[in-house]
């Protein structure tokens, strides 16, 4: 029988491994509806898959939170700042470059001074278009030991109060304002800005909370139809819009929005109800390992398909063409992210 300890490990490998897919699934499907007409049911096929899936990168931010907001983990200020902010820092500079100059050769720009250019888009984060998680995830780990403030000394009841008014305020009324500039051209509809828990801050806190606190009977059974009725508000929304205002919209599928907060946590507490074997744990954690490296390197892949050889986004049908895609890029991805691991000295960087 399983320890208590491996289910949890198991159960943060297992949201890892879906998460990475997901991402793999976004950028294939954003880069294929990049080549394609508006009005094409490629283009919406497209776009649909890439819009159920935009739950990914906040819940990489909710593993995040789980693990170093824990109490019972020992996370020192020393460690964040000569291990852990130190790797971040070390993969931004190399993948940022890698990522600069890749855009500077497929916009011909490609010259003596691309290094410069490169070095000045690091530092601005004008880089990768991927790349904008590792440094908004950076900023969360060097205030780590100000959410511990938090989650060493808060009762269950106050760190309820801080989630309702990041829900509330910054993904709440974040999201209205996105929907009312997307469709009716309406700049800050409701002037409200949370300055003190907002974001993807919260996300981190929330899957601290989830991880602490699991919900269960009742709440459990919530949050698994709130997740349902998410995605086909999600979906139907975006097929009543389209043919409302005639073009894509991308305002309900946000990752700082509602509906992408519902399928997050609903995702967050069935991974936790999952009970792996012992063989399927092993093959979760292997893939787990990948998963960083797989973030990273995906992107090399998606530009390659559909830039460089400018594959036909609809080449095996509307549908079947992103999966093969997807499952191709994350496949590869997996398998070079485990090649430079072997590598000493590159598997620092992924």
């Amino acid at each position: 029988m399983m320890s208590t300890l491996n289910q949890r490990k198991n159960y943060f490998d297992l949201l890892r491994v879906i998460s990475s897919f997901a991402v793999v699934v976004i950028h294939v499907t954003s880069a294929a509806m990049n080549t394609t007409e508006v009005s094409s049911q490629t283009y919406m096929a497209n776009a649909l898959l890439n819009s159920i899936m935009r739950w990914a990168v906040p819940v990489f931010f909710m593993i995040s939170g789980a693990l170093f907001l824990d109490p019972k983990r020992e996370v020192t200020t020393k460690k964040l700042f000569t291990k852990i902010i130190p790797h971040f820092v070390i993969c931004i500079i190399i993948w940022g470059g890698i990522y600069s100059i890749l855009d500077q050769y497929l916009y011909g720009t490609l010259s003596v001074k691309s290094i410069l250019i490169a070095l000045y888009g690091i530092i601005t984060g004008n880089t990768g278009y991927h790349l904008w998680f590792l440094y908004d995830i950076l900023m969360l780990y060097i205030a780590v030991p100000i959410f511990r403030l938090i989650t060493c000394n808060a009762t269950k009841r106050q760190i309820e109060y801080a989630l309702a008014v990041w829900f509330v305020v910054s993904i709440g009324v974040g999201h209205m304002n996105m929907i009312a500039e997307d469709i009716f051209g309406i700049v800050s509809l409701l002037p409200y800005q949370a300055y003190v828990v907002s974001g993807y801050a919260g996300f981190f806190l929330l899957g601290y909370y989830l991880d602490a606190y699991p919900l269960t009977g009742k709440m459990k059974f919530g949050s698994y139809m709130l997740s349902i009725m998410s995605v086909i508000a999600i979906v139907g929304g975006k097929l009543v819009l389209a043919m409302k205002v005639g073009r894509n919209t991308a305002s309900l599928e946000i990752p700082l929005g509602v509906f992408s907060c519902m399928i997050s946590a609903g995702l967050f507490t069935a991974a936790q109800n999952i009970k792996l074997n012992e063989n399927s744990a092993k093959i979760t954690t292997a893939l787990s390992k990948t998963s960083f490296g797989v973030y990273l390197v995906h992107v090399l892949l998606v530009t390659f398909l559909y830039k460089i050889i400018a594959i036909e986004p609809n080449c095996c049908g509307d549908i079947i063409t992103p999966i093969i895609s997807s499952i191709g890029v994350y496949g590869v991805s997996i398998a070079i992210s485990y090649g430079l691991s072997k590598i000493p000295g590159i598997r620092k960087v992924v």
